[in-house]
């Protein structure tokens, strides 16, 4: 069993207050009716009250004190709080001492004292059955309450490392978005727009001096320009993943004008969809399109995913300069939670680089996400 939290280093203050109403009972017992002689008496009524006060800081020594006590002879009775207080402190031993050995040995130790004394007095002998079973049945629920103490304590660790290790993995799919987009735009990209920018300031060159001269130059640009946006398409192509045939995807990256293909392709697939779309004045960046595209697809698909048949709705609208984005399925059958993958992890990075925060929350019957975007594309932080 795991060590049990850490004792206080003092009686606590309830511990002392019950010791104190303990002995003072006891003490008026044995003033009006002695279990012995008047000092004998009174050594038995402390000695039996005071552990109380130290059954959680020392219960080894409490209940050692209690068993010693137990031997002294009182052939003119016992205390009525006798089981009482023996049971606090066998209770304490199983709860309060980690090492099982010592518990089962305190134990034997209290049955049979108890067992002898109680013999060797003026009780009845059946009276030694109770005199076990104070002993040994407290501590048997103490040691219970000390496992699931433990276990408490294990599954509380658990679940802090569990949390910690999920945000760690959110933290580094998202780093890994960024590192990938950032070495692919970095070596693929580079190299041809440094041409075309030497390009462009030889064909500058040219005009000024020989015009003539300038054809090269720009040919040499528009050549270098078509190959960026090949080489950036295929860039988008490795992030997103291969074609379903095995060949790369090259078609232009979505935008707002796809949303309503989006729903009919999902409805196509048996998931009832309703679309309410208000697009923003003028032409925002194409990124942010295509961030928006990818947030309303993420959804999509893991309402399909997660939640069989459920219906879902989408709203994209512009609210002045923020377009808000909201998602929502309902209805389906319960499959789990997103979160098994880095999907939505992705598209928050994705969303926060342009300035915005995304939301992804279970509802009463489904999943609902929801995403703000400034209209004017914002640089990473």
């Amino acid at each position: 069993m795991a060590p049990s939290p850490h004792r206080p280093t003092r009686p606590p203050r309830g511990d002392v207050v019950l010791a104190a109403v303990v002995l003072a009972a006891s003490l008026v017992q044995v003033a009006v009716a002695p279990i012995a002689g008047p000092v004998v008496s009174v050594l038995v009524a402390v000695g039996s009250a005071v552990p109380l006060a130290w059954r959680r800081v020392l219960p080894s020594t409490a209940a050692l004190v209690l068993v010693a006590v137990w031997l002294v002879p009182t052939p003119e009775g016992f205390l009525l709080l006798g089981y009482a207080i023996a049971g606090l402190l066998f209770y304490s031993v199983g709860a309060h001492v980690d090492e099982l050995w010592r518990v089962l040995l305190l134990t034997g130790a209290g049955v049979v004292v108890g067992v002898v004394m109680t013999l060797l007095g003026p009780e009845a002998p059946p009276t030694a059955i109770g005199s076990a079973l104070v002993v040994a049945g407290p501590a048997a629920a103490g040691r219970l309450v000390a496992h699931q103490r433990a276990q408490t304590e294990r599954l509380r660790t658990l679940t802090a490392e569990l949390v910690h290790e999920r945000a760690a993995a959110e933290r580094a799919a998202a780093a890994e978005e960024r590192t990938r987009i950032a070495r692919e735009l970095h070596d693929v990209i580079g190299h041809e727009v440094t041409v075309i920018a030497l390009q462009a300031d030889a064909a500058a060159a040219a005009l000024a001096k020989a015009p003539e001269r300038a054809a090269a130059p720009v040919a040499a640009i528009r050549s270098a320009a078509a190959e960026t946006l090949a080489e950036m398409r295929r860039v988008v192509g490795l992030l997103r993943g291969p074609a379903d045939d095995g060949t790369e995807d090259l078609r232009p990256q979505p935008g707002l004008a796809d949303l309503a293909a989006l729903a009919d392709a999902a409805r196509a697939a048996g998931t009832p969809v309703e679309l309410c779309f208000r697009p923003p004045a003028g032409h925002p960046p194409q990124s942010l399109q295509v961030t928006v595209y990818r947030v309303v697809q993420e959804a999509i698909t893991n309402a399909q995913r997660h939640a069989p048949g459920s219906s879902v709705r989408i709203r994209v609208a512009a609210d002045g300069d923020v377009l808000c984005i909201e998602v929502s399925s309902s209805g389906g059958r319960r499959g789990g939670p997103p979160g098994g993958g880095h999907g939505l992890v992705g598209m928050r990075e994705r969303v926060r680089l342009h300035g915005g925060r995304l939301v992804a929350e279970p509802t009463a019957d489904g999943f609902a996400v929801s995403a703000r975007l400034p209209l004017v594309l914002q640089g990473a932080p």
